[in-house]
């Protein structure tokens, strides 16, 4: 899988050649839903399918202070990516100069640096300084092109529309079995790149050294991920740390 920022895939030189299928979203989480949108370029003919998504959630950017937290890490949303079959991946560091530009400039960029065959959106996508390109303005951004463009309805788990936002609220709630019913790739703590501290037989972080989306002060059993493996532990959360304790042999 390739991954390019964004000011190298605009650059004047830069162009993808192979038949391309895109989407653009957050996509912080990967659910079910995302994955529903990801498979859409699945098809004969495309041979790249190309995911154009942000460093760092739009949502913390506008919102510092009510945000909850990002449900993966980077690192993690690039690695369901490659899980998933995407082969390239934009990464659009969303700014304060990003955060100006024109919904239908952003997607002018998109067509004139690939060979673009098929997009694929949610219906409730938007773009642009003040959100001034919405799903139903593809429709004429599109009309003089051959591009294929399909606007997709959220998905559903058994009645309720599923969103990162909702999934971000089961996990601070403490909801984590609802939550990853919702996900693809279930939920992991990534301490990879934290300062993980010892004191014994207990190991602890900041809270306020991670961006990710914690449960509620209590006790949980917590998919965690520490030098790149998976364990599952008991970890106690309180106002100030998320700790757990050595397993005794």
């Amino acid at each position: 899988m390739k991954i390019i920022n964004w000011e190298d895939f605009i650059d004047k030189n830069y162009y993808i050649k192979e038949p391309s299928g895109v989407t653009i979203g957050t996509f912080d989480g990967l659910h079910k839903g995302h994955i529903h949108l990801l498979g859409k370029l699945f098809i004969p003919g495309i041979k790249e399918k190309v995911v154009f998504t942000f460093k760092e959630n739009p949502a913390w950017f506008f919102n510092k202070k009510n945000f909850l937290g990002d449900i993966y890490t980077l690192p993690q949303k690039i690695d369901v990516f490659k899980k998933a079959g995407i082969s390239t991946v934009v990464l659009i560091d969303f700014s304060s100069d990003f955060s100006k530009l024109k919904g239908k400039y952003f997607i002018s960029c998109i067509i004139d640096h690939l060979n673009l065959v098929k997009m694929v959106i949610g219906e409730d996508f938007k773009c642009g300084k003040d959100n001034d390109t919405r799903a139903g303005n593809f429709f004429d951004l599109f009309k003089q092109s051959q591009v294929v463009l399909e606007i997709e309805k959220r998905e559903s788990l058994n009645g309720v529309p599923i969103s990162s936002s909702l999934i971000r609220e089961f996990i601070n709630k403490g909801k984590i079995d609802q939550a990853e019913e919702m996900l693809e790739f279930g939920y992991t703590v990534d301490l990879n790149n934290l300062d993980v501290k010892q004191e014994n037989n207990c190991y602890y972080i900041y809270k306020n050294h991670t961006r990710q989306v914690l449960p509620d002060n209590g006790r949980y059993n917590l998919n965690l991920l520490k030098d790149n493996m998976v364990s599952v532990e008991e970890v106690i959360i309180d106002n100030i740390f998320f700790k757990w304790f050595k397993k005794a042999k």
